[in-house]
């Protein structure tokens, strides 16, 4: 068994039902439908939190779930809020991963931000990038080439917030949100180590 009991679960969006079920708004999407299956209570507002908040006990461990309200390149405001000083192996954020295509779903480690801005304020606000990472994939695929297409600037920003369509929210909802929370669940139980060896 992992001998950490505590997790702090945190996932990235923006807030407003404008952006709700944008594909930047994963983390949220995936970590609402993680509280739904593990019976967690409801989220509640908090100002103390900058966001949306509930805790509960899965897997035997101790858990805090938070929805930030800040938008997402000032995410690190509420995690700041969360963790305190030295726990900070105890967060596992989820969020988006253009680099990834939508269906796979990886787990990291102490990395950089990779260009993602929540998590560079994520980092920066904490001080360090000791945290885990489950990293959802978002990125379409070329038509032509089937290859990953690589967007930047005013291209990848109206990418990450345009909507999910009917299919791949289909998608989301059977294959990678169960997966998402699998790959959780493994965390809580077997580490993230173990977890990383398992599913990346």
């Amino acid at each position: 068994m992992y001998n950490t009991f505590m997790f702090n679960l945190v996932g990235l969006g923006n807030p407003g039902q404008k952006y709700q079920l944008t594909r930047h708004n994963v983390g949220f999407l995936a970590l609402s439908f993680f509280a739904k299956k593990t019976d967690l209570p409801k989220t509640v507002k908090s100002a103390k939190y900058l966001g949306e908040v509930t805790k509960g006990v899965v897997a035997g461990s101790e858990v805090y779930l938070l929805q930030p309200d800040t938008f997402m390149n000032l995410s690190g405001q509420a995690v700041k809020k969360l963790i305190a000083s030295g726990e900070e192996s105890s967060l596992i954020v989820l969020h988006d991963e253009v680099a990834l295509p939508l269906g796979e779903v990886r787990v990291s480690f102490g990395r950089g931000a990779g260009g993602h801005n929540g998590i560079k304020s994520i980092i920066e606000s904490l001080g360090t990038k000791e945290f885990i990472r489950v990293r959802i994939g978002v990125g379409v695929s070329s038509f032509w080439t089937g290859k990953l297409q690589v967007l930047t600037g005013d291209q990848l920003v109206k990418f990450v917030l345009s909507p999910f369509s009917k299919s791949e929210q289909e998608k989301l909802e059977n294959e990678i949100f169960p997966k998402v929370q699998e790959i959780l669940l493994s965390i809580m139980t077997d580490g993230h180590e173990k977890t990383m060896n398992q599913f990346n």
